[in-house]
């Protein structure tokens, strides 16, 4: 009886937490992040000064998603079963694990395998597990304009180049509270470099960020909702 007991404790806390279970997490500190969860890029938006002022995520998804809500647990969670319809060519967006070589000036467009970074838009997704309430630093890198949202709150809007891609010209002060947060990432792009990047502070070596390094999101946090494989399809179909 008492190992039963056990056994269903056991049990309890790995459906609870996912989190206590270990994962390949990507390092935070001062490392740049290299696994994003993205969106296809949004193309023939006109340019970043036009960009900036559309919210991609509601118009494609009919108000479903937003910039800010994929900012928190419940909008990310929402992209798993979600393809927008671009509002600019009519295009169909999915969202997958994105890698970012992070020395390179064309990082934004190369990430999504395309040679021209001209007018096109991109957005990114982390988790950062923090094992308590904090006030850091975000170091973004960004070429040309860049919003960061934190847990659904707007903390970063940027219009200016920030000259390389690790690079940084204004860190900014966020908040996170103990546990999952969620960190949206857009940037707009006209024409010549385009890039993006972003680190913490180098004390800040205890969070943890998803994807993970072995290419897991979702399905390493706290669950919501039910999930659906729509997401985890969106790669292959691209491929086909």
């Amino acid at each position: 009886m008492k190992k039963l007991t056990i056994f269903i404790a056991l049990a309890c806390v790995v459906m609870i937490s996912p989190m206590a279970l270990a994962q390949n997490w990507q390092p935070a500190g001062d490392n740049w992040i290299e696994k994003w969860w993205g969106l296809d890029l949004v193309t023939e938006t006109g340019g970043f000064d036009d960009s900036a002022e559309i919210d991609y995520l509601s118009e494609g998804s009919g108000g479903v998603i937003s910039n800010a809500s994929v900012s928190t647990r419940d909008g990310a969670g929402k992209t798993a079963n979600i393809i927008l319809k671009s509002p600019t060519n009519g295009a169909l967006l999915g969202w997958s694990i994105v890698n970012l070589d992070i020395e390179s000036q064309q990082n934004l467009s190369t990430s999504h395998g395309i040679p021209d970074g001209t007018n096109i838009t991109w957005h990114g997704i982390i988790a950062i597990i923090s094992p308590d309430d904090r006030t850091t630093t975000i170091h973004p890198a960004h070429d040309d304009h860049a919003q960061i949202w934190v847990n659904g709150e707007q903390i970063y809007d940027n219009p200016d180049w920030t000259g390389g891609a690790q690079s940084v010209t204004t860190p900014t002060e966020i908040q996170l509270k103990k546990g999952e947060n969620f960190l949206h990432f857009k940037c707009g792009e006209s024409g010549g470099g385009d890039y993006v990047n972003l680190h913490f502070e180098p004390t800040d070596t205890d969070l943890l960020i998803a994807p993970t390094r072995d290419n897991l999101f979702l399905n390493v946090l706290t669950p919501v909702e039910p999930k659906g494989k729509l997401a985890t399809q969106w790669a292959d179909i691209k491929r086909q």
